[in-house]
């Protein structure tokens, strides 16, 4: 029996909760507005590249990120048989580094943290290089253990990917870096297996591809080290259900985009991107095939990445192979997230964002809406009413529960488009749900939510509509279904007092009576909601009747 470890970080009790047992159960928590921030910055040195995000942190513990940077300086590039970086890779180093500072204060960040990892800790000269960052740039480089760099990117892993509370079901994630491979397996409440290998993809191409293409024999032996190296670690890992699998690092999302490409997608990294094993097979066998040329020509290849997804991609196959994952997940958010949502656990404690939304994507959207200046209590009305509203016509709609999931986020984010002007603000409402940086979701997902706000007033979806253009067919009638019961939970709110407390509907062959309960005079909510029946009728093939409850 393994013991799930929790992972050091502070939770407190949700400032303030839903009104609705219902809205609870579907959102979570949320919280109150957030008067200022606080700008902060993280860089993660690693061997292949120097990455750089900064974010505004608010007091409630919830972040903005303000921009990403990265450049692909090979920090550990003719060192691992010397264990010691070239002088060529330091300067290298601390010009990457001064770049991002400068942009780092540009930005008006007021907390910088610098983290290194495999190049700088193997290296004999590593403390020669951190001495230089803090003498030259004035900037604090932390060498952090392999066990700690596997924390951490658990903690930013677990913002972002909704890994579940169950012991039954596991996830593994997996980080291949240009020095070491780090592999965790845990769920939301902590980690229950983690290592590190040295088996980054850097390296591998270093000590093991000389020839052009690759040699049959330098391909056997490469393999042959990966499995002597990563199997006893596997052997660990297949004692626990693991159910989901989760990649990060630029190369785990290179091979992801590549094997996009391959299934004819036109953009990949506008989709979640996904690594399905029979892909990454066909994939890995074609890399080994090839020449650095050609190579270079494949759809999707990273140049600074090209002979590092050689190995990478070994790599990756064997470990979906021996724990039978059949699709692999990137997930943008790793290290350098999970350094500053470190910083926000250790300085924040009393306002630590996962202890105020568990699930990562009613916090993404709660977080937008609350800076969109949403008015809380019409919103949470509409969504409690809407979402019992969708329980009482399923027996004609017949949509799931990921429909009601939807439908709650829209009624949530409707009239956000107040923010840029209340004439069309459904139209600024869809703009602003696609702009807005959801997380967690799929394009299409979005493309859902931000339709069915966007039809929750004047004309019905159509065709020729540029936004209802954008959905896949099959996401069509689910939004104009969902439209139709936003729409009559709106009305039945019109006065924004809360007049309407349960909703009820009797579902004939031609007709449905909707019974709503009130705790005063509804005649307006009534009156609107009537006036939404012939487009009800238009969609469910029934006449509406609304009515007040007795008592």
């Amino acid at each position: 029996m393994h013991r799930q470890r929790e992972v050091n970080e502070s939770k407190t009790p949700a400032v303030v909760t839903p009104s609705s047992p219902e809205l609870v159960r579907a959102l979570g928590d949320s919280v109150s507005p957030h008067p200022r921030a606080t700008k902060f910055g993280a860089i993660d040195i690693g061997t292949n590249s120097i990455h750089l995000v900064m974010a505004e942190i608010s007091p409630q513990g919830d972040f903005k990120v303000l921009g990403r940077e990265k450049d692909m300086v090979q920090l550990g590039k003719g060192g691992f048989d010397e264990h010691k970086l070239t002088e060529r890779a330091i300067e290298d180093g601390l010009q990457a580094l001064r770049r991002f500072k400068k942009m780092a204060e540009s930005q008006g960040v007021t907390k910088l943290r610098a983290v290194a990892t495999s190049a700088v800790r193997e290296a004999r000269n590593g403390g020669e290089f951190v001495q230089r960052v803090r003498d030259e740039l004035d900037l604090r480089i932390s060498v952090i253990a392999a066990e700690e760099e596997a924390r951490l990117i658990y903690v930013g892993v677990r913002h972002a990917i909704d890994m579940g509370n169950s012991l039954d079901r596991q996830t593994l994630i997996c980080d291949i870096g240009g020095g070491s491979v780090e592999l965790i397996a845990g769920n939301a409440q902590g980690i229950a297996e983690k290592a590190s290998v040295k088996l980054g993809g850097s390296r591998l191409a270093e000590l093991f591809i000389r020839a052009d293409p690759p040699a049959s024999t330098e391909v056997k032996l490469m393999r042959r080290h990966i499995r002597t190296k990563l199997d006893p670690i596997i052997q660990r890992l297949r004692s626990l259900p693991i159910r989901q699998g989760i990649a990060t690092s630029g190369s785990a999302k290179n091979i992801a985009i590549m094997c996009g490409y391959a299934r004819g997608e036109v953009n990949p990294e506008e989709n979640r991107l996904r690594i399905y094993r029979s892909e990454l097979h066909a994939l890995r066998d074609q890399l080994t095939r090839m020449t650095r040329e050609e190579r270079l020509r494949v759809p999707g290849m990273d140049a600074k990445r090209v002979d590092a997804c050689i190995p990478a991609s070994a790599l990756l196959f064997r470990l979906m192979k021996r724990c039978n994952l059949e699709i692999l997940e990137h997930c943008e958010f790793a290290l350098r997230e999970g350094v500053m949502i470190d910083y926000i656990a250790g300085h924040r404690q009393k306002i630590e964002a996962r202890a105020t939304w568990p699930n990562p994507r009613s916090r993404s959207v709660m977080h937008l809406a609350e800076r969109c200046g949403f008015r809380r209590r019409h919103a949470e009305q509409v969504a409690a009413l809407a979402l019992k509203l969708f329980d009482e016509l399923q027996p004609i709609h017949e949509l799931d529960a990921s429909c009601k999931e939807l439908l709650s986020y829209a009624c949530l984010l409707h009239d956000i488009g107040h923010l840029i002007s209340h004439d069309s603000h459904h139209k600024h409402s869809y703009y602003l749900i696609r702009n807005g940086s959801l997380k967690g979701f799929s394009d299409q997902e979005v493309e859902v939510i931000a339709n069915v706000a966007r039809y929750h007033r004047k004309e019905r979806p159509k065709k020729s509509h540029y936004s209802f253009n954008n959905l896949d067919a099959e996401h069509r009638r689910p939004v104009r279904i969902l439209a139709v019961v936003l729409r009559l939970a709106d009305a039945l709110d019109r006065t924004n007092f809360s007049v309407v407390s349960d909703v009820k509907c009797d579902i004939g062959q031609r007709a449905v009576t909707l019974w709503a309960t009130t705790s005063s005079d509804a005649e307006i909510e009534l009156w609107c909601a009537k006036r939404h029946a012939a487009l009800f009728e238009r969609e469910f093939d029934r006449r509406l009747t609304v009515s007040q409850a007795d008592g």
